[in-house]
């Protein structure tokens, strides 16, 4: 009986010893391994990192990335119910959508800017054609007008005293195209050496002031329209010259005879007509630049900057500015010290074309956000550790000791296209006030 009785026991034990591995083994597979688990977390820590790097920008997902995603899926099939492992596939979630960049919804009013600078066009296009009608009739009516400019008059058939005054419209101008030097003067050529040739003179007052209100129509109006191309000139026939329309600096063209035309006016086919006018200070305009801040004001939101403006505010009224081309409100923005020259107002100019450009094609909305405000100058930093040491009549000495109070601001603003993607990363802009005034952009040729 005793053998029989530790039989019996010897071989439960063997079955215990059996069960066990079996049962861990079940339970194992049902929960993953603390180096499974570590692997897959490092990888994540390591993605999290680079999405972090492209500050709300698109990325390409590397090897790294990959590897993380393709660790967390295995272990998503493997253990489905794992809360560890879950938390592990939603975070590998989060960092994938947010690799694709920052995404925003585009309403209708965001993109409204882009329709109300098409309805500008047309408006403009409209008056131009208009006045362009009026002034080409005055011109056929005028004594003398040449109704059919090819071929030209032969130099031997009219006196130049004949000639000059004309009136005449010339098709397929082509600037800077045509565009030739010749004796130290600057000029276009309409022709050909079959047809005979009109040399329009480009060094005089007449031309730069036309060209000029062209200019301004392409930056308050129609940033669309490039800056050359092929138009109609209406001119006056000047002189008779004998040149080479050859635009190289080395002349191999022979010598040809032409009348020399004085612009009078450019006029771009459904965009705008700019007449030269030496009566006025600027030395011509385009059609309808007398109404201009006029019409522009019906799509303006915003027109001036409150005096207590928040450092976002301003660059948000700023970009406001630019997409409604409210060039006045523009330059109000930006610190007055960049603009006190003629100079600081051309660079102004210059990049309000450039910022023009990149909010056409590149972004459509902007967001600005508050960084920090710190003093420079001065003395009267709210809440600085000395106004728990010092008296209200001590602090009000050292301010009047102290000079100027001045403040600089910092403003991070992200940029999203027309789908609603961040475009490039976040910039940053600088602010700066005096005395607790109103505050004013330092870095305007900055990009949102």
């Amino acid at each position: 009986m005793r053998g029989h009785w530790l039989t019996r026991l010897a071989l439960v034990c063997v079955g215990a010893i059996l069960i066990v591995p079996t049962a861990l083994a079940a339970g194992d597979a049902k929960k993953p391994g603390k180096q499974e688990l570590s692997g897959a977390r490092h990888r994540l820590e390591q993605f999290e990192r680079k999405v972090e790097l492209a500050r709300g920008q698109p990325m390409k997902l590397g090897y790294e990335e990959k590897n993380a995603l393709e660790r967390i899926k295995k272990l998503k099939e493997k253990y489905p119910d794992d809360p560890e492992v879950e938390a592990l596939f939603q975070k590998a979630r989060e960092l994938l959508i947010a690799s694709k960049g920052e995404v925003i919804t585009i309403t209708p009013e965001m993109m409204a800017y882009r329709e109300n600078e098409q309805k500008l066009k047309q408006t403009f296009a409209e008056v131009a054609e208009k006045e362009w009608a009026e002034l080409r009739g005055q011109a056929e009516q005028s004594e003398g007008y040449i109704a059919r400019p090819f071929p030209p008059t032969d130099r031997e058939e009219a006196t130049i005293a004949e000639m000059r005054g004309r009136f005449i419209v010339l098709e397929n101008f082509r600037y800077p195209g045509n565009q030739f030097k010749d004796m130290g003067r600057e000029f276009v050529f309409i022709g050909t050496p079959s047809r005979g040739y009109y040399f329009v003179e480009l060094s005089n007052r007449r031309w730069g002031g036309a060209y000029a209100a062209f200019k301004r129509y392409r930056r308050l109006v129609n940033r669309d329209i490039p800056e050359e191309g092929t138009w109609v000139l209406l001119g006056k026939i000047k002189d008779l010259d004998l040149l080479i329309p050859q635009a190289a600096e080395e002349k191999t063209d022979l010598p040809r005879w032409g009348w020399t035309v004085e612009p009078v006016a450019i006029y771009v086919p459904g965009c705008t007509l700019a007449v030269a006018d030496r009566e006025s200070e600027v030395g011509g305009y385009f059609s309808g630049e007398a109404d201009l801040e006029q019409i522009k004001s019906a799509f303006y939101t915003i027109t001036s900057i409150p005096d207590d403006v928040t450092p976002e505010n301003l660059v948000d009224i700023y970009a406001t500015a630019i997409k409604e081309k409210n060039f006045p409100l523009y330059l109000d923005c930006i610190d007055p010290r960049r603009r006190k020259t003629p100079m600081g107002v051309d660079r102004c100019t210059y990049h309000w074309d450039w910022h023009q450009h990149r909010f056409a094609t590149f972004y459509v909305l902007t967001k600005p956000e508050l960084v920090k405000i710190s003093v420079v100058e001065g003395f009267g930093q709210e809440g600085a550790i000395e106004d728990f040491f010092l008296t209200e009549e001590e602090k009000e000495k050292i301010r009047k000791t102290a000079g100027d109070l001045v403040e600089h601001a910092e403003v991070r603003s992200k940029a999203y296209d027309e789908r609603g993607r961040q475009y490039g990363s976040p910039k940053t802009f600088y602010l700066r006030r005096v005395n607790k005034g109103r505050w004013y952009i330092m870095n305007y040729p900055q990009p949102f």
